[in-house]
């Protein structure tokens, strides 16, 4: 592997960049035999935890003063109030986070993060609040010894900036066509819990990569669109249209189940157990 492989959402990288990157390591790792080993950190509150100090402070670095000094009254000087039903509270200042639904806002996360701490042996991409961290080696300890030390840099660089992991949502797997797992990661004496699937930027990743998982994730997704577009469809229609297609539903049924003349619809149908027309529109 190559020195210091960092990727960040900055530095003209974008997720499709980094998800890349991320796959070609793992199928490389796949291909040459050796275990992969990879964390998933999930940064608690990402975009509301944001130290305003220290955004700035890097800011200032970063760009002109009249960049920096509108960047600046962008994040100072906000307040909120907490109402309860006919009650408010008194007004505070936001000392931390950066303004949510702004497209700004995950640029300035990724500025806050861009100068993570990455190591010879292991690559890392970064996007927004999302983090992946992979080591490989034909040696599953080797492995994640290589990767429990990047951990263990980045620990006192996330106190530094104020950045809290939440170890429990992180996720620890093992990328291999081997069998067994890589011992287990730990993060500030807790274990991260080890997986066989992760999803990273949209990607659904199982730990052979056949991309099994993600597709079935999504034909479930699409399938639900579907649905939802054949209930309006039947909720328009008239209802002599809905008995048309109930009837040659029933048509087919009875040629496949060759079932006699005395047998009703209704009967054909729970011997089955294919829902009618009129049952599917009210489940979907």
């Amino acid at each position: 592997m190559s020195s210091n492989r960092l990727l960040t959402g900055s530095h003209n990288y974008t997720d499709k960049n980094i998800t890349t990157s991320v796959v070609d390591h793992i199928a490389a790792s796949l291909e040459t035999k050796k275990y992969c080993s990879g964390l998933f950190l999930d940064v608690a509150q990402a975009f509301d935890t944001v130290w305003h100090d220290g955004l700035l402070f890097k800011l200032k670095k970063i760009f002109p003063a009249p960049y920096y000094l509108l960047l600046k009254s962008y994040l100072n000087n906000r307040t909120f109030r907490v109402k309860l039903k006919t009650t408010l509270s008194s007004t505070h200042n936001i000392l931390a986070g950066v303004p949510q639904g702004s497209d700004i806002t995950p640029f300035l996360y990724t500025l806050f993060t861009a100068n993570i701490p990455s190591t010879d042996n292991t690559l890392i991409g970064t996007y927004a609040d999302d983090t992946a961290i992979l080591s490989s080696s034909q040696d599953p300890h080797e492995a994640s010894g290589l990767l429990q030390n990047h951990l263990n840099s980045l620990s006192h660089w996330f106190n530094s900036w104020k950045i809290k992991i939440n170890d429990s949502k992180s996720s620890h797997i093992t990328f291999s066509l081997r069998p067994g797992n890589c011992p287990h990661i730990i993060y500030e004496n807790a274990i991260i819990p080890h997986t066989n699937e992760v999803k990273y930027l949209g990607l659904l990743f199982d730990r052979r990569l056949t991309w099994g998982p993600h597709l079935k994730t999504k034909l479930k997704q699409l399938n639900s669109r579907l649905h939802i577009l054949g209930i309006a469809l039947w909720g328009t229609t008239k209802p002599s249209n809905t008995r048309t297609i109930q009837a040659f539903q029933a048509i087919c049924l009875r040629t496949i189940a060759k079932a006699p003349w005395y047998v009703t619809n209704l009967a054909l149908h729970n011997d089955l157990q294919i829902p009618t027309t009129k049952q599917t529109a009210i489940k979907y």
